[in-house]
């Protein structure tokens, strides 16, 4: 018994530092938000930059569930394992990597999305089986939506994958940024391949840095990112706290 209490406390410790380390991440984000003036696309210049517009297609793509056309997608999906330790369980992930752009009123500006952190609402999403598994014409378990039905059926490899899991509940959960909507980045603003000048912002791209890894994005202003990634730093700090105390004073007592 005793040491199953100090098993707990141990990891009562281990998940508040976590919980702890996370919430300082957030709160370095929020100080880099800040503390970064935002630039029109026009002026922004080699370096950090922090830009506000709306989102615009270098190449069309389309979400995969919604069919919506976007500059960022990503979908997962999931089954359901029963039993006492039991749980969602993936059984894909994939998203987006092609560039897009950043406009405002001043002109647009190239943003590679590789590495960086894109913290959107969900679209969509849907749960359920792969069929009703109807009885004399009632319907026991209710089917997925016709959306991601109509995608299994377009995309053999996804359906294989799928399919494994077939006799289980299955979650899908899309998001993405459809062209057009409000679009914030914060990342490293650097010379496009080939560019000798960064004089125009046509000749910079904004990535992830080599030095400074700081790279958001966002589908709403600053002011509402700053507000959502302040509010869950809090609640990681309180829990990492709570956590890592109750788990000290347990390995201590």
């Amino acid at each position: 018994m005793a040491s199953n209490f100090l098993c707990l406390g141990g990891l009562c410790v281990v998940i508040g530092l976590g919980l702890l380390y996370a919430g300082i991440q957030k709160y370095l984000l929020v100080q880099k938000i800040t503390d970064t003036p935002t630039s029109k696309v026009r002026s922004a210049a080699v370096g950090m930059v922090e830009l506000s517009g709306k989102a615009v297609c270098k190449e069309p793509q389309f979400s995969p569930l919604s069919n919506v056309k976007c500059i960022y997608w990503k979908m997962n999906a999931e089954w359901f394992q029963p039993g006492r330790n039991g749980g969602w369980r993936m059984i894909s992930s994939d998203s987006s990597h092609k560039d897009f752009d950043i406009e405002d009123d001043t002109g647009k500006m190239l943003v590679d999305p590789t590495g960086a952190t894109i913290e959107i609402p969900v679209d969509f999403s849907s749960m359920g089986y792969l069929r009703d598994r109807g009885f004399l014409g009632i319907v026991s378990q209710r089917q997925l939506d016709p959306k991601v039905l109509a995608y299994l059926e377009s995309n053999p490899d996804a359906k294989a994958r799928v399919y494994r899991f077939s006799g289980y509940e299955l979650k899908f959960t899309e998001w993405y940024i459809a062209e057009g909507d409000p679009l914030f980045v914060l990342g490293t603003a650097d010379l496009q391949e080939g560019v000798s000048s960064s004089v125009g912002s046509e000749n910079l791209i904004v990535r992830q840095g080599k030095y400074d890894k700081v790279f958001y994005i966002s589908d709403t202003g600053e002011r509402k990112v700053v507000d959502t990634i302040r509010n869950s730093m809090y609640w990681y700090i309180g829990i990492g706290f709570v956590l890592a105390a109750a788990g000290a004073y347990a390995l201590i007592a």
